[in-house]
């Protein structure tokens, strides 16, 4: 039996729960408030210091508060704002941010000893897209800790400027994966832009390099790397066979299809797994006695990835496939039998074992 006590105690604690609980998310709301509202001011007036920019005689006080924001709570937020006035505009306002001593305090805290500090100022450096920062954005990408590593990479990506472009390029493959990764994304992010360096770094670059330029190469898609990322066919290192053999997949240039049949016979088999995938999105319908072949191969991805190929080369592919139904090799069949099958023919009796 409960005693009155004890109900009146628990009754007590569940009330104060839902005080606290109710007091907390009033006082989250009223925080966010403050903080929108905070920020709105501050936008304003940050805003109308960019419209008196243009007026002679507000200038100075302008460039006042312009200097002011970027010492505070907001200043991410200014550099943004800044970052997307027009270019006179803007150069004028780094020359007084740079005579205010605000860009030394930003490569001075990109070197703190705290972390958040180093991020903050390495996101801010990247917004301004100012060119003496590019060392220590450099530099930064060698930092202890991974977060501050990949705040240094994106920065440089958004400053879009050539001497960044061709910095992060030449890092490419110098780093641990994750980074490399985060340098690849941004190289992708920036586009076509970036192909003639990453052609010269596919002919030039160690084997790393090679190889996660033509990754980008072949996520950027663009038709005008096709010839150079195919020479890289021939590369010694199977991780850039296979990296280009994949690019020209993604590229799907049809052209290409003569140089990837061959290396259905790479003695790397991921590099025989990609050269039947590529084969696949091109779709050439030439190769799929080739393909047929690679029905046979004693990896299950080749296999795979050539029954998917001549799924897609459709029609013409079923003479191949047929071919392939009377192998000696049970996987060939399988596979001939699988992709006939996803093509609309299904009485099929394919070769038994020992006929």
């Amino acid at each position: 039996m409960i005693h009155f006590e004890t109900l009146i105690v628990t009754l007590g604690l569940l009330l104060g729960i839902v005080a606290l609980t109710t007091i907390a998310a009033i006082a989250n709301k009223v925080y966010s408030n403050r903080e929108a509202d905070s920020k709105r001011r501050f936008l304003d007036e940050l805003r109308r210091a960019f419209l008196k920019l243009r007026s002679p005689d507000g200038q100075r006080e302008a460039m006042a508060v312009i200097v002011r924001s970027m010492t505070g709570r907001w200043s991410e937020l200014a550099a943004v704002e800044i970052s997307q006035l027009e270019l006179p505009l803007r150069l004028d306002v780094l020359r007084h941010l740079e005579e205010a001593g605000i860009v030394a305090r930003l490569l001075r805290d990109a070197k703190s000893r705290l972390k958040w500090n180093r991020a903050h100022a390495l996101r801010i450096l990247g917004e301004l897209k100012l060119p003496m920062s590019i060392p220590t954005l450099l530099h930064a990408l060698d930092d202890k800790d991974p977060d501050v590593r990949n705040v240094a990479a994106r920065s440089l990506g958004r400053m879009k400027l050539q001497a960044a472009e061709e910095a992060l390029i030449a890092l490419l493959g110098k780093h641990d994966q994750a980074v490399s990764a985060r340098i690849a994304a941004i190289c992708i992010e920036m586009g076509p832009r970036t192909a003639p360096l990453l052609i010269k770094t596919l002919r030039d670059g160690t084997p790393k390099a090679r190889f996660w330029a033509a990754r980008i190469l072949g996520e950027i898609a663009d038709p005008r790397a096709a010839r150079s990322v195919s020479e890289a066919l021939q590369d010694t290192d199977p991780d850039v066979r296979s990296a280009a053999v994949w690019a020209i997949g993604m590229i799907a240039d049809r052209s290409s299809a003569p140089t990837i049949a061959p290396l259905l016979q790479d003695p790397v088999w991921y590099v025989r797994a990609h050269a039947a995938e590529a084969l696949g999105k091109i779709a050439d319908p030439s190769f799929a006695s080739s393909l047929g072949e690679a029905l046979r191969d004693q990896s299950w991805w080749v296999r795979r990835n050539a029954l998917e190929a001549l799924v897609r080369v459709g029609e013409a592919a079923k003479p191949a496939l047929m071919t392939a139904l009377e192998s000696e090799d049970r996987f060939a069949r399988d596979s001939a039998v699988e992709a006939l099958a996803s093509l609309g023919v299904t009485a099929i009796a394919p070769r038994r074992e020992g006929a």
